[in-house]
């Protein structure tokens, strides 16, 4: 080998050796954060980022994390994704070439699905905390690395699916959703129950995501006349379409059913827009619903609202609860790990797959997702003069237990 070529293998390894120190520099461990702190989805991702925090400063006030004979605390490193797929493989590059290759992430499914594309080759490990489109863990697509802690949309539709047609005993359904991976996962879900149903009509209306009026979506839908609306818009578009449907009058003239709502969306929609809507949700803050049933998770989760008021006088949305498991999930595989290894911290999860969550007993599955005892929740929208206080949007109706969370892993491509 030649002296240069010599000279240039040893720079590269130097550089390579370098920035995988960054993460362990000065006794700190450094982890990366990113939602998406602008664009449309910035209402739920401010939260998630403090769902995240809130882990890290759990952890550091617990003593930090102990690899071998040394003691380190965790620092977060945020960024924002924009709610754009280019600019989070931008912002994951970056992560990577500062050494920082362990993260909690995810907002929006598309940006999400775009980040597992870039760490294919195994360079991160991510844990995002939405839920994504379900063919993206099976076998040949997830990346090596990748987890998250939510799970698929494909399940939400499924779940409501099953909740609409057990309750409301619907004939004709039409399913309002966004253009885009989110909705597209959601559909997949609907048609995987509905198609056993021949005798019930479904019916697809696709809105953009960003766009400001749903006049003409919402018009359609009535002049339908479907027994049920299964609405899943999310972000700022999810406030608008329950704004303009309520000053439309839709629920004169059909159910609404809105799939999957969070508390930082709510907290923008008149009460009087989500009275008597029946809402979907993978948690709510308050588990009153178990506390004769299930002590041990009520508790757990008012430990954990009760962290969340204190630090942030508010209540923990649903994502930001997903983005707080996310990072708790993180910081205890690098612990079993005793390394920050992607490979060894992912592992370390694999080979230790129980915990308590937000929403009680969980199980991380091959395919990167967690198997949660309690997968879903139905709730009643109330209004301003059912509230209690201000985070008071839903009673609480039903706790799913079901199958239809996750495929099985047959399918998935795992044996």
């Amino acid at each position: 080998m030649s002296r240069w070529r010599l000279l240039s293998v040893v720079c590269v390894t130097l550089l390579v050796v370098v920035g995988w120190g960054v993460a362990f520099s000065e006794d700190v461990i450094k982890v990366g954060v990113m939602f998406s702190l602008t664009g449309t989805g910035a209402p739920t991702g401010k939260v998630q980022k403090d769902g995240a925090l809130l882990a890290i400063k759990e952890v550091n006030e617990a003593g930090g994390i102990k690899i071998g004979d040394k003691v380190y605390k965790v620092e977060a490193v945020v960024r924002d994704d924009e709610t754009k797929p280019d600019v989070a493989v931008r912002r994951v590059r970056e992560f990577v070439e500062e050494g920082i290759r362990l993260m909690v992430l995810g907002t929006f499914a598309h940006v999400t699905t775009a980040v597992n594309e870039q760490i294919l080759d195994g360079s991160a490990m991510v844990i995002a905390s939405n839920s994504i489109e379900e063919k993206i863990f099976r076998k040949e697509n997830k990346a090596p690395y990748f987890l998250t802690s939510q799970g698929a949309v494909d399940a939400i539709g499924r779940m409501t699916a099953e909740y609409v047609i057990k309750t409301f005993n619907p004939k004709y359904v039409i399913a309002c959703l966004p253009d885009y991976a989110y909705g597209h996962g959601v559909a997949v879900g609907l048609k995987q129950v509905y198609e056993k149903h021949p005798d019930i009509k479904l019916e697809f209306i696709w809105t953009p995501v960003g766009t400001p009026d749903f006049t003409s979506y919402i018009l359609k839908i009535i002049e339908s006349k479907p027994d049920v609306v299964q609405m899943g818009q999310w972000g700022t578009d999810a406030i608008e379409i329950l704004k303009q449907s309520h000053e439309l009058g839709l629920s004169k003239y059909t159910k609404i059913f809105f799939n999957a709502i969070v508390a930082s969306l709510a907290a923008g929609i008149p009460p009087e827009a989500l009275d008597g809507v029946t809402l979907g949700m993978w948690l709510y803050h308050d588990l009153s619903i178990l506390k004769d049933k299930d002590p041990a998770t009520y508790e757990n989760a008012e430990r954990i609202r009760k962290a969340w008021m204190e630090e942030y006088n508010d209540v923990p949305d649903v994502m930001a609860a997903y983005a707080y498991m996310a990072m708790k999930e993180l910081l205890r595989g690098i612990q079993l790990a005793q390394s920050t290894d992607p490979a060894k911290v992912y592992q370390a999860l694999m080979e230790n797959p129980e915990f308590m969550g937000f929403k009680g007993p969980a199980w991380w599955r091959p395919d990167g997702r967690p198997f949660y005892k309690y997968a879903y929740f139905i709730g009643i929208g109330k209004g301003a003069d059912e509230r209690a206080d201000q985070w008071d949007y839903a009673e609480i109706i039903e706790a799913f237990e079901t199958e239809a969370l996750c495929l099985p892993l047959e399918e998935m491509g795992y044996k």
